[in-house]
């Protein structure tokens, strides 16, 4: 009978030690929400849109095909923009639920293809905001405004 209710015993302690092990797990998953909640009573983070204007700029222009970003002069020919103002070439849409949409008007290198840099500036700009601002991008509209043609080859 000794050795029946040495394993009883034995058989509780290692329950008991598993209920203890998952009560503590269970108490830091409920310190980590804590701490969270925390951080989310310290205020609000807003962004203004030239912010993720900067953002999308410096993105566009590191892309292979991308001559820069432009603006419509009078005419309606796209103009090239100058490092100063390059958020000129770009309008962004933020919404209250952090959503933000955005346009970018560019000017693309000849010889490059248009609906790959197009499509490219697409994927690169949605990963770079999504990554950096936390907020989701609803839309990406691409306006070719021209064609850049180096000097020598206008010969």
């Amino acid at each position: 009978m000794d050795k029946n209710k040495e394993k009883k015993e034995k058989t509780e302690d290692v329950a008991t030690q598993e209920t203890e092990k998952i009560a503590g797990e269970i108490k830091k998953e409920e310190k980590k929400e804590e701490k969270i909640k925390v951080k989310e009573i310290l205020g609000e983070v807003s962004i203004v849109p030239e912010v993720i204007a900067t953002i999308i700029s410096r993105t566009v222009i590191g892309i292979p095909g991308v001559a820069g970003l432009a603006t419509r002069a009078k005419g309606g020919i796209g103009t090239l923009l100058g490092t100063k103002e390059l958020e000129k070439g770009i309008n962004v849409d933020l919404r209250e639920n952090k959503e933000v949409s955005t346009s970018i008007s560019v000017i693309l290198e000849y010889g490059s293809i248009i609906i790959d840099v197009a499509k490219e500036i697409q994927k690169k700009v949605k990963e770079e905001l999504e990554t950096k601002t936390g907020l989701k991008v609803t839309g990406i509209n691409v306006n070719i405004q021209g064609v850049h043609i180096p000097i020598e080859e206008k010969k």
